[in-house]
C-alpha cells in the first residue's frame, strides 16, 4: 500500500508558509511509498563526435568484483594537417608511434595494471555527423599494427622526448608498413585532399579487449584527450637529404566513436545475476540494485500504488522527492570504484524508450541528482512527473535511473532498492493536499 501512516508536519512540507492556516487539515506527508526496482541491462549508449563534444574517449579494461569484465574501445578516423603533403626523395619510415594523451582521471585501482593494446585498420567509411552507438561495430584488417603491444598505465608521468617535455600519454609503437603505405603515395590522389585520405586510410581500431592477464579487481578504464594536439599518429622517416623527418596524423576534428563491452556471464554479484537473469524477474522490491556507467545496467524504478492517493478524492502535489541511498558495503569497494558524481532520471513510454522528465525544466539545482559523499545519496524532486501521473497526463511505467556521463566515466554504484528491509532502503518523500 502507497499509505501505511500520515502525519502533518509544518516544516517538512513546500508551500505551508503561503497556505491559509484553515487549509492545513488537508495537507498529508509521507515516506511510505512502496517502491519496486531492479537492474536492466542498457541497451546502448550513443557515444560519437557529434554527441561528445569534448572529444574524450575512454580506452581500456577492468575486472570489477562486483560488475564483471568491462572494455571500451575506439574507432576514429585520422586527418592530413596539410593536402599533398611532401616527404621529399626516397622518403623511408623509421619508426611509426601512436600517440595518446592521458585525461588525469582514471578509473580502477590506484595501482594500474600492465594492459595489452591492439590496432587495426578500419575498412569501411566512419560517417562524420552520424550517430554511432556503443553497440555498433565496423569491419577491420586482421592485421595487428601494434602487435599487442603491453603497456602499464601512467596517467600523471610527462615525458621528455629529443629534449622536448610532452603531456603524460601512451604511446604505441605501429608497423612500418603502416607509414610505408602513407609515404608511398607522394603526390598521388590519395594525399591530395582530406577527403581522397579519409576514402584511402578509413580509420582505426584501438582496442584492448584482447587483455587476459588480469584477475577480479585488476585493470583500469583510461580517458584519452582525442582533441589534444599531442595525440596523434606520428611517422619518423629520413630520405636522401635529411635523416631525421616527421609527419603528424591528426585525430582532431575527425568523425570517432567508442565501443564498450560488458560480460555479465560470470564474476558478477549474485543478486545482480539475479536480476539479470535470462528469464526476467519483474521490478520488486530488492534489497540492492545496480547502475553501471558505459551502456552497462541501470535501474528500473516503478511506483505500483502510487494512484492510491486519490483515495481521498483529488489531490495538488507540494512535494515529491526521490532519495537514492548508496550501499556502501565493504565487498562493493566504493573507495576502489567510485560512485558516479550524479546520476539521471528518465520516464518510460509504453514501447520502453525513455522521455525527459518535466521537472528538469525546473533546472539542474532544483531537480538533482547529484551525489552527496558525505550522506551518501542522491536526491531528485519529481513533483511533477508525480502529478502528471495521477492526473492521468502519463502513463504510470515508471522510471529508469542510469549513470551520467556514462559515455565518457566508467563509473558504477550499488544503491538501496525498495525493500523495507534494506538498510538503504528508496524513498519517495511526498508532500500533498486534499483538494475540496
Amino acid at each position: 500500500m502507497l499509505i501505511s501512516t500520515s502525519s502533518c508536519d509544518e516544516s517538512s512540507v513546500i508551500g505551508l508558509d503561503v497556505q491559509p492556516l484553515n487549509d492545513l487539515l488537508n495537507v498529508v506527508y509521507q515516506d511510505t511509498a512502496t517502491i519496486h526496482a531492479k537492474t536492466v541491462l542498457v541497451d546502448s549508449l550513443r557515444t560519437d563526435e557529434t554527441l561528445i563534444i569534448s572529444a574524450d574517449a575512454l580506452l581500456g579494461k577492468y575486472i570489477d568484483p562486483v560488475f564483471g569484465a568491462a572494455t571500451a574501445s575506439l574507432y576514429s578516423q585520422l586527418r592530413l594537417p596539410t593536402n599533398n603533403p611532401v616527404f621529399g626523395t626516397n622518403p623511408q619510415i623509421d619508426s611509426v608511434i601512436l600517440a595518446l594523451v592521458y585525461s588525469p582521471s582514471y578509473y580502477g585501482k590506484r595501482i594500474c595494471s600492465e594492459q595489452r593494446i591492439n590496432v587495426y585498420e578500419v575498412l569501411e567509411e566512419i560517417k562524420g555527423a552520424s550517430n554511432y552507438y556503443s553497440n555498433n561495430t565496423l569491419i577491420t584488417s586482421t592485421v595487428d599494427l601494434a602487435n599487442d603491444y603491453a603497456f602499464i598505465p601512467s596517467p600523471s608521468k610527462s615525458l621528455t622526448i629529443n629534449n622536448e617535455v610532452l603531456k603524460p600519454q601512451l604511446r604505441v609503437p605501429l608497423s612500418n608498413a603502416f607509414g610505408d603505405s602513407i609515404l608511398n603515395n607522394q603526390n598521388l590522389p590519395n594525399l591530395a585532399t582530406n577527403i581522397a585520405f579519409q576514402s584511402f586510410i578509413k580509420g582505426l581500431y584501438v582496442s584492448t579487449e584482447n587483455t587476459s592477464s588480469l584477475i577480479s579487481g585488476e585493470g583500469n578504464m583510461l580517458n584519452f584527450k582525442m582533441a589534444d594536439p599531442q595525440s596523434k599518429i606520428i611517422l619518423y622517416y629520413h630520405n636522401d637529404t635529411d635523416d631525421s623527418l616527421k609527419y603528424d596524423l591528426s585525430f582532431g576534428s575527425v568523425a570517432r566513436f567508442s565501443h564498450f563491452t560488458h560480460n555479465y556471464a560470470n564474476g558478477i554479484d549474485g543478486d545482480l545475476a539475479a536480476q539479470l537473469s535470462i528469464s526476467p524477474l519483474p521490478a520488486v522490491e530488492n534489497d540492492v540494485v545496480f547502475i553501471q556507467s558505459m551502456a552497462g545496467v541501470k535501474t528500473k524504478i516503478e511506483f505500483p500504488y502510487i494512484m492510491n492517493l486519490l483515495n481521498s478524492g483529488s489531490v495538488a502535489i507540494n512535494k515529491a522527492e526521490l532519495v537514492i541511498k548508496v550501499d556502501v558495503t565493504p565487498s562493493y569497494q566504493l573507495d576502489t570504484f567510485a560512485a558516479p558524481e550524479n546520476l539521471v532520471l528518465f520516464g518510460i513510454h509504453d514501447d520502453g524508450s525513455s522521455f525527459v522528465l518535466a521537472d528538469l525544466n525546473e533546472g539542474a539545482n532544483y531537480f538533482g541528482g547529484k551525489y552527496n559523499a558525505v550522506t551518501h545519496e542522491y536526491r531528485f524532486n519529481i513533483a511533477r512527473y508525480i502529478q502528471q501521473v495521477i492526473s492521468g497526463k502519463i502513463k504510470n511505467n515508471g522510471l529508469h535511473l542510469l549513470a551520467s556521463n556514462g559515455a565518457i566515466a566508467a563509473n558504477r554504484i550499488v544503491i538501496g532498492g525498495g525493500a523495507a528491509s534494506s538498510s538503504n532502503r528508496m524513498k519517495l518523500n511526498i508532500g500533498f493536499t486534499i483538494l475540496q
